[in-house]
């Protein structure tokens, strides 16, 4: 068939991996001058654009369809371009992780003018494109509304994570006389817990101050759950404490866990604050000993109170963090990534066209106190000489910390300032693009697995 099409139609070339008969016509991806097409035929063919094909593949090829995930342990690839997507694949076969290909949060949808129709109808594309039967997940990452849920959930999402983090309290402004959380002192205080060398007893004031800290963030997390389960059966749920600069103590995990279990809420897994830093685009920062005590802690816990697994968000670049995280978990476990494939693009971007390279990172720089004021970074772009980024090599461009975390927020003003000649240089080198994303990630699965 291969070779009938291609002297039928010398121009595209017919990407093997995606060819498949389905009743009597076969489907494939066929690419002409950087431009991918679904082609549906046999003898006489249709040519399908990008855009309008993952339509006609999910309903064609039920692999294509996001799953759940479960208790397996799980790596989150997101996709902020729309065309990382075949790195990750590439990345993750072989791996032992089930792949979340298709994560985006609803602020990164906003700053990409992306739907989450959209980022799912990529990764159908390219799971179709390159030969994915695997299984994979959706996931509506860091869900602060009903209406966002609401809008993952038209899409076909199946993993939604939600983030109640605006509603998480500093138990610095709590009043212990407050009338509202004595139903928690009553069900809560006098509790012991003994988890193998490490044990409290929940005490009034604890109670107290962990009901004032969480209740109405869990409140939000029951209205969530409610929510997707009325609409949907088969779903993976994460709850996210992680955002919030109140690091999540054991006691804080056993109330919130017993919470959660007690109000009949079926998550599949929990993000934590942990000790130290993780910032955007870079390794730990904090003392990975520390870590390592509390995250051992936590384990104990997880072990007496789940099945669940235990989640790390901007997991991108934590290679310092990887082998703790896989010796103390092992199984059933979770990691988020996203920013770091953006700075694969970019870095694509400085080896073929230098030029235009230091232009975005010159409106990188223009608008880093617009960009930054939602992410928690240290980049200062004082450090940033732009002069020695002209003749310096790429890699040691990408090494340093302030060029990586200034690039990986920038995403939003890029995209919107320079979107149209960015995509050009991306498709004209996407093989270099997908070389990039697939090392990096490979990186972070094989120190994971």
């Amino acid at each position: 068939m291969s070779s009938a099409f291609s002297k039928q139609y010398p121009d595209f070339k017919i990407i093997e991996t995606s060819l498949r008969k389905h009743n009597d016509d076969y489907y494939f991806v066929a690419e002409k001058n950087n431009k991918m097409y679904l082609v549906i035929g046999n003898k006489s063919y249709q040519f399908i654009e990008k855009e309008k094909a993952s339509d006609i593949l999910k309903n064609t090829f039920s692999f294509l369809l996001p799953s759940s995930s479960g208790y397996k342990n799980s790596f989150g690839f997101g996709d902020r371009t729309g065309i990382a997507t075949p790195g990750h694949i590439m990345a993750a076969k072989g791996s032992r992780f089930f792949p979340i290909f298709a994560q985006q949060s609803a602020r990164e949808l906003e700053r990409t003018k992306r739907t989450f129709k959209q980022v799912l109808d990529d990764v159908i594309f390219w799971c179709f494109t390159y030969g994915w039967t695997g299984g994979f997940g959706a996931d509506a990452d860091h869900a602060k509304s009903l209406d966002i849920l609401d809008q993952a959930i038209d899409a076909g999402y199946t993993f939604f994570t939600i983030d109640p983090s605006d509603k998480i309290k500093n138990p610095v402004d709590m009043k212990f006389n407050d009338e509202t959380l004595s139903e928690y002192v009553k069900r809560y205080s006098g509790m012991s817990f003994d988890f193998g060398g490490f044990s409290f007893t929940f005490t009034d004031d604890t109670v107290a101050e962990l009901a004032f800290t969480y209740a109405e963030a869990i409140d939000f997390v029951q209205q969530s759950y409610d929510f997707i389960s009325e609409r949907k059966k088969d779903f993976d749920f994460e709850v996210s404490v992680d955002e919030t600069k109140i690091s999540t103590t054991p006691q804080a995990h056993v109330f919130i866990v017993m919470e959660l279990q007690r109000r009949n809420i079926k998550f599949t897994s929990i993000a934590f604050r942990f000790p130290g830093r993780f910032e955007k685009g870079i390794d730990y920062i904090g003392d990975i000993k520390v870590f390592e005590k509390e995250l051992i802690l936590h384990q104990k816990i997880r072990e007496k109170f789940g099945p669940y697994k235990i989640s790390l968000h901007s997991g991108s670049d934590k290679f310092s963090v990887y082998p703790v995280f896989k010796e103390v978990l092992n199984d059933s476990f979770h990691v988020k990534t996203s920013g770091t494939s953006w700075i694969q693009a970019i870095k694509t971007i400085a080896v073929v066209d230098r030029k235009f390279f230091i232009e975005l990172i010159l409106d990188s720089l223009k608008n880093f106190e617009k960009n930054s004021a939602s992410y928690e970074i240290s980049a200062n772009p004082m450090n940033v000489d732009v002069e020695k980024l002209e003749n310096e090599n790429v890699d040691e461009i990408f090494n340093d910390k302030n060029i990586r975390q200034i690039v990986h927020i920038s995403y939003g003003t890029i995209l919107s300032n320079y979107g149209e000649k960015l995509y050009q240089e991306l498709e004209i080198n996407l093989p270099l693009y997908i070389q990039f994303v697939e090392q990096h990630i490979r990186k972070h699965i094989q120190l994971l697995s």
